[in-house]
């Protein structure tokens, strides 16, 4: 299983080198993708080491964007809408003002039809 995970991990390498010599036309690429595809076929350890450090970079990778994007979301999204509620001032918890209680007392006379669709 293990080397199985490790020509997969080397397989993506490589097609991503591929993929970044065809948007740049750098031979570099080119070459560096061949030579991880063939150090994935004939090396046990090099793939096996190189598949540690993809893992990690991955992990590291992973928890920097879950932040970063959990910021943003924040930032550009939420405060604006808190901010939005806060100007237009309608205290829908009733939370202002209070005198008392702030129950509503409602004079409703339920009835079957009432209870046929709850939703």
């Amino acid at each position: 299983m293990k080397r199985e995970k490790n020509l997969e991990t080397m397989l993506v390498i490589t097609v991503g080198l591929l993929v970044l010599h065809l948007v740049f036309k750098t031979k570099g690429l080119l070459i560096a993708s061949v030579v991880v595809g063939l150090v994935g076929v004939f090396s046990d350890f090099l793939s096996d080491k190189i598949t540690w450090v993809w893992t990690k970079f991955a992990t590291f990778l992973g928890n920097i964007n879950a932040h970063i994007l959990l910021s943003v979301i924040f930032f550009i999204f939420l405060t604006p809408i808190a901010f939005i509620f806060k100007l237009t001032k309608k205290d829908n918890l009733k939370l202002k003002n209070q005198k008392g209680t702030v129950y509503e007392e409602r004079n409703h006379l339920y009835k079957a039809e009432d209870l046929e669709n709850v939703w």
